[in-house]
């Protein structure tokens, strides 16, 4: 008998009242029967926790409140070491929402076809949604499924010019191992998933062009923000992965070209950012 694994959605909020609903709503509509939804809420002041009410009658629903706001990151780490004991985990922020029903049953379905204990993450990609502009964003350089070596997710992260948090599910129990959302930096979630593929360069990663659901830009986004302190913050932990790398005895040139590459894409990013800012 093929027994399937405890997975939960975790959906970590803050002052989200005009969003929560509607994720909470699509992480219910997933068919895959061994779920949990955990949601985290760091303390909002809006009527979040009203608007939560009328969900926490089902047995799959969890409501968390942390007794005082401590950041998004820090919300992350807590929802993720003690909120939920699944052994696979996934982040839905709570301004996001799920389109696809069969997104977490196929990720799983994937999984155990390859190896079910050998495999650190399965990510599909999403629909930015800007608006009333949707654009579906998705890896370059794969097939619609494939199973690679974690170093070659490392090294081939910026060919592939694709990340999605809310479509990435990930092995709990390794993340933890690896000190998952330890950096309170704006992509904290990249950083960790990178750092996972260094740790278990010798494992196995799942990318997929499976859509998992709509990835709302708005202006509150702290992903959308050009400070410029933040983004050097950020930029840092680039050459943190680069000396990780090292550390586990990667190819030193393949390494410093990685960084290279890493910087570049960064800088013309932010600089792009700037000119939309004062456009």
């Amino acid at each position: 008998m093929n027994v399937l694994p405890r997975v939960c959605i975790m959906i970590p909020t803050y002052n989200q009242a005009n969003f929560i609903g509607k994720a909470v709503e699509s992480a219910l509509a997933q068919d895959y029967p061994n779920i949990e939804i955990v949601i985290a809420d760091d303390c909002s002041t809006d009527n979040t926790a009203a608007i939560l009410q009328s969900f926490l009658n089902d047995s799959k629903v969890k409501y968390k409140r942390n007794s005082t706001n401590i950041g998004r990151v820090a919300n992350y780490r807590k929802c993720l070491y003690e909120y939920t004991t699944a052994e696979w985990v996934i982040n839905l922020d709570g301004d996001d929402y799920y389109t696809n029903d069969q997104f977490i049953s196929a990720a799983i379905a994937a999984i155990q076809k390859c190896g079910n204990k050998d495999i650190l993450f399965y990510q599909g990609v999403n629909v930015l949604k800007k608006g009333v502009v949707a654009k579906l964003t998705e890896p370059n350089i794969i097939p619609n499924e494939v199973c690679i070596a974690a170093r070659d997710y490392f090294f081939d992260f910026f060919k592939r010019d694709y990340f999605s948090h809310m479509s990435t599910l990930y092995h709990r129990p390794s993340a933890i191992k690896n000190d998952f959302y330890s950096k309170n930096v704006l992509s904290s979630d990249i950083f960790s998933i990178l750092a996972l593929c260094v740790k278990f360069s010798t494992r196995n990663v799942i990318v997929s062009k499976l859509v998992s659901g709509v990835w709302l830009q708005h202006e509150n986004n702290i992903s959308q923000t050009s400070q410029l302190k933040l983004h050097r913050n950020n930029g840092r932990f680039y050459l943190k992965l680069c000396r990780l790398a090292l550390a586990k005895g990667f190819d030193k040139w393949e390494c410093y070209r990685w960084l290279i590459k890493a910087w570049y894409i960064y800088l013309r990013s932010y600089i792009f950012k700037l000119a939309r800012f004062w456009k």
